[in-house]
Formats: C-alpha cells, structure tokens, sequence
C-alpha cells in the first residue's frame, strides 16, 4: 500500500532528512533561477529604448515587443511540459536558458525591427521552457510536508529577478550603453546554465517510480500512522488523448482561480506606472521596488504557516489583501498612497500565488508535474495579458481611479470560487 499524499502519516527514522528543505540541490536550482530570471527580466523595460536609441522605431512599438515575447512564453508552455515529463526536466531548464543567453546579444547586432521583436519573441519560447521545467524540478526537490513552504521560497527566485533584474538593466543602458546591457544579460545566463548543470537531478525513471508508490487507494487507514490518516489518489491520471498530454485536468480548478489572482497583478503591471504619471508622481518606478520587497518578506514565513495551519487560513486574507490594495488606488494621488497600495497588494499576492502553486501540486503525481507546471503558467501568462487589455479598455472610457478600484471586484470573485471548487478538494487530504 503507498504511503499518504499529504505526508502525515507516522514518521519513520528517515523523516527528518527527507522532511529537508534547504538541501545543497534546492539551493543550487534557487540561486540558478535568479539569474535566468534576472537574464531576461533586464531587457524588458530596456528593449523600447534600445530601438528608439538605435532610430528602429519609438516607444510606442514597446507594446509589441513585450506582446511578442508574451505570445512566445504562452504558445510553446504546454510542449515544454509535455517534453520536460517525457524527458530530463533539467535538460529541458537547461536548454530554455541556452536559449535566453545566446540570443541575448544578437540584439547588439541588428537595427531592425521586425528581427529585435523575432528576437525577443524566440526568448519569450526560452523562457518558457526554463521557468515551466524549473518550477516542476522545485517541486520534485521539496519535501510533500513542507511543499508550501518550499513553493514559497522558490517563487523568490522570481520575485528576486523582478526587483533586481530591470533596474540593472536599466543602469547598464543608461550609463554603459547598450553592449553593457547585452553583455550583462549573457553573463546572468551563463551563470544560471553554470549552477543548473550542477544541480544532481533524478532521471525520468525514478519519478515514475515515485509516481506509482504515489498511487494509494481511496478510503485505507495507514496501519502505521498515530492516528487515522484518510490515503487519497492522486487525481491526475496517464494521459489518455493527445489534449491530455499537453494539459494536466488535475490542475484546472486551480487555474480557475489563478485567472481572477493575476488578473488584477497583470493590469497593474501594465497601467499603475501611466496612472502615477498622471497623478503627478514622478517617482511611481518605486511602486514596483516596494511591490518586491513585499513579495519577498511575506514568502519567507508564508509557506511555513501554510503547511501548518491549512491554505484556508492563508488564502482568505492575502485575497482580502489584494482587494484593499487595489481600493487604495481610489485614493492614490500621492507618492506614499501609492506605496502603501504597493505593500499591501504585494503581501496579498506574495501570499495568494505560491499557495496555489503548491495546492495543485497536491493533486498531480510526480510523473505529470512538468505538464501542470505548463497549465498553471500558461494561465498565468493569459490572466497577465488579459488583466492589461481589461483595464486598458476601462480606462479609455471610465475614470482611470474608478477603474483601479472596479479591478478590486475580479479579486473578491477568487473567494467564493476558492470555497466552492478548491477547498473540498484539499480538506480530502487534508490540506484546507
């Protein structure tokens, strides 16, 4: 009979070194993903005005480049998975940033347009494959009982790129030009190839065998455990048609309420800058500064409450804080009103996201971790770009406060669709 999913059946004299989080290979594959991060991070604000420095177009044609490089991430997630379940997910990381670093300074070497956005958006198919593969390998390093924990520091990673990489980006162009900046962008690439081939990572064969030993019968007590402890079977299943291969079902509940999370953190990424402009707030670029720092303090504790205490007692006030955070923008007509909706957002989302990350990891077996890692990101990347369009088209005809502060409605639907779809699914392992 397989051991429990949710890890809390009795302990064993090897439980303490299997409950390890901060293992040398977790830490590698952490510090590794900083860098690809911060490698293709660092071009997205610099890229606009590269080609209005090198006279291949103007700022306006920013848009296109970034929905060039999001159209790349999005189209290729669910054949990375696919590919990083069928083959090495560490092979598939490695080839994602390989693509990152080597296209990275192509760029120094062409003044038109139609190749910087060709460019950019074969990065964006890099990148796919990195953050998809990366994500899934995180998962496969973290131990089940603390998986909350561990999601929550490695989405850091993430976290760490955003904060670091634009502004170097940005130091780089500014004061070194743009060679600097391509070059800069190589050697975090390098860096992050560098440490991932160090990771020691097992090959498919021992996650299939995981996977088997994961599949436990409905409604069997654990004979072993200190008191009844409910076994549950994954609810992923063998793919059994082509659809299946490249989507993980498992997952989908979850990137339903993925969609009304990042939905509000798509527009705002989009918009907040233009909204503070108009406010007269010149230095709105520390929105996005103090956004990280929050993200970062809150997930170094999260995941350990999390884990503790159920996703219930999480989930409810980092919702609640995404919406106060987006109903201070009603009010933003200064500096501080903007950063406190910064903080206050930030802790919300910084406690949301890696939450439900690590839920729908719950229901996948190791084998079909990489092609739900692909789901979740592929909706992500959608709620990301939807969020944007959304907000764009309300600020055209609303007032742009009313319009911040109507977003806040998207978050409070994530609520009763938590309560409805998710949290009986983890109060049958015992995860809510």
């Amino acid at each position: 009979m397989g051991r429990a999913l949710d890890g809390r059946a009795h302990a064993s004299p090897d439980t303490g070194s299997r409950d390890r989080l901060w293992t040398s290979q977790f830490v590698l594959l952490l510090v590794s993903a900083v860098f690809m991060y911060m490698s293709t991070f660092m071009l997205t604000p610099t890229l606009p005005l590269f080609v209005v420095r090198v006279g291949a177009g103007d700022l306006a044609v920013g848009g296109v480049i970034v929905a060039a490089y999001t159209l790349g991430s999005l189209l290729p997630r669910v054949f990375w998975g696919n590919l990083a379940d069928r083959w090495l997910r560490q092979g598939v990381y490695l080839i994602g940033v390989a693509i990152i670093a080597v296209l990275s300074p192509m760029f120094a070497v062409t003044v038109v347009l139609p190749v910087i956005i060709g460019l950019r958006f074969l990065q964006g198919v890099g990148f796919s494959g990195a953050s998809t593969s990366a994500s899934a390998m995180s998962v496969d390093l973290i131990p089940t009982s603390r998986r909350a924990e561990g999601v929550g520091f490695y989405s850091l990673a993430n976290t760490v790129g955003m904060a670091i990489g634009p502004d170097l980006g940005l130091t780089m162009l500014q004061h070194f030009g743009p060679g600097w900046l391509f070059a800069t962008s190589v050697i975090s690439g390098v860096a992050a190839f560098g440490l991932g081939l160090f990771v020691r990572y097992e090959p498919r064969a021992r996650r299939v065998s995981d996977a088997v030993a994961d599949d436990v019968e409905v409604g069997t007590v654990d004979p072993t455990a200190t008191e009844p402890t409910m076994l549950i079977v994954p609810t992923s299943v063998a793919p059994s048609s082509s659809l299946h291969r490249y989507i993980e079902p498992a997952v989908l509940p979850v990137c339903l309420i993925f969609l009304f999370v990042v939905i509000p953190y798509g527009a705002i990424m989009a918009f907040v800058a233009a909204y503070g402009l108009e406010q007269g707030v010149s230095q709105i670029g520390l929105y996005f500064t103090v956004f990280a720092v929050a993200l970062f303090v809150v997930r170094l504790f999260i995941g350990r409450v999390s884990d503790r205490y159920g996703a219930t007692v999480v989930f409810v006030p980092g919702t609640v804080a995404m919406f106060v955070g987006l109903v201070v923008l009603w009010w933003a007509n200064s500096l501080p009103v903007f950063l406190v909706s910064a903080v206050v957002f930030g802790l919300g989302y910084g406690v949301v996201l890696p939450l439900l990350q690590a839920s729908a990891f719950h229901f996948v077996t190791p084998a079909r971790r990489g092609t739900a890692s692909a789901t979740l990101f592929a909706t992500a990347d959608i709620a990301y770009g939807l969020g944007a369009i959304l907000l764009g088209l309300a600020m055209s005809h609303l007032d742009h406060r009313l319009a911040f502060a109507g977003l806040s409605i998207v978050t409070l639907v994530a609520l009763p669709s938590y309560f409805l779809v998710l949290r009986p699914r983890l109060r049958a392992i015992g995860r809510a």
